[in-house]
């Protein structure tokens, strides 16, 4: 920092001192401003905040103990730096001038290589502590972003867990139910579509489908493709886990078929639902993905892909769950592959309350 853009305030009954402190600053090229007393002062730095102040303690009205215990209280001046500069030179003197808030103190007559000395270093050390708060400022802001990336890529919950212990043990989850949601004849449309378009209608779907999700209570897992993974019931647990997934998966039927009323481009889903346990946990050790594993992922895929356009294949195990409050198509037996036949059927709807 040039001298000329260093303000300092000297606070001085002694026109003589305040005369002679002003001449030896300004011929550093500081920028020099005087007050007699400490009132006058404090008008002062209503204006204008200084880099650093030059303070007498033995001043009428208000000394430089009272003065200095002012400005540490408040929050424009409170890191300003103060030096003493005081008749008294007693070692209580000085010790009741760093209890007040001073960081240094200089007794009179001074020493005019001392006092450009002693302010040069502490306007040297202000500079250096505003620098590092401003790198601790722009590393705080970076964490930030890094937590709000976990946070979009990762469960709350583990991407806490995450950044308080830099892992996250593998869990299981003895209850959880997963939906598979897949865009009919997707592939095709890539084909043909500009990739902007293409990319812009993925966002706009997967960002429904997450409102929709979490509105109840769901976490998506990951997209792979065209193809929407989402679970409810992990990483906290949901006793009402497949209500709230059932729920899920009809409102993002719904909400397709309502945006293909007005839509340029109407897309159709499969989705497949299944309830099991699974396990859960974060694969990578650079770049994180939290994925779940086990039978019933693999069953709720193969219900997606034996599923229908604009439909939501379900297993026995989610139509047995929710026979009380939900309708139902007929039961039906698919082969399915790995498992044989498997009894499955489609859900419809709420029942009416």
């Amino acid at each position: 920092m040039n001298n000329d853009m260093v303000s300092i305030l000297i606070v001085e009954d002694s026109p003589i001192n305040r005369k002679i402190l002003k001449s030896l600053l300004e011929k550093q090229g500081y920028r020099i401003r005087t007050a007699e007393q400490g009132k006058e002062a404090l008008v002062l730095l209503e204006a204008e905040v200084p880099d650093l102040i030059v303070l007498d303690i033995l001043m009428p009205e208000m000394d430089g103990l009272a003065l200095c215990r002012l400005l540490k209280q408040r929050d424009a001046t409170r890191d300003t730096p103060v030096i003493f500069i005081s008749s008294l030179d007693d070692t209580v003197d000085k010790l009741n001038g760093f209890a007040a808030g001073g960081v240094d103190y200089i007794t009179k007559p001074f020493s005019p290589a001392e006092v450009l000395a002693r302010i040069s270093t502490h306007l040297k050390l202000c500079r250096l502590q505003r620098q590092l708060e401003e790198k601790n400022r722009l590393l705080e802001l970076e964490k930030q972003k890094s937590e709000a990336l976990l946070l979009n890529v990762l469960p709350s919950r583990v991407a806490r867990e995450l950044m308080l212990t830099g892992s996250c043990a593998p869990q299981y989850f003895p209850e959880v139910t997963v939906c598979f949601a897949d865009i009919v004849q997707f592939t095709a449309a890539a084909a043909t579509l500009d990739p902007e378009i293409l990319i812009g209608e993925l966002n706009v779907l997967f960002t429904a489908f997450d409102r929709i999700a979490e509105a109840n209570g769901c976490e998506r897992m990951k997209t792979i493709g065209d193809a929407y993974l989402c679970v409810c019931g992990i990483p906290e647990g949901n006793s009402h886990h497949v209500q709230a997934m059932a729920d899920a998966a009809l409102a993002m039927r719904d909400y397709l078929a309502e945006r293909n009323r007005t839509a340029a481009l109407q897309w159709q889903i499969r989705i497949g639902m299944h309830s099991g346990p699974v396990v859960g946990g974060i694969v990578g050790t650079k770049k994180y993905l939290y994925d779940i594993f086990g039978d019933t992922v693999n069953i709720a895929a193969r219900l997606e892909a034996l599923s229908a356009p604009m439909r939501i294949h379900v297993s026995d195990t989610v139509c047995r769950a929710l026979q009380h409050g939900f309708i139902f198509t007929d039961s039906q037996n698919v082969e399915m592959k790995g498992k044989g036949i498997q009894s499955t059927c489609f859900l419809e709807g709420r029942q009416p309350r």
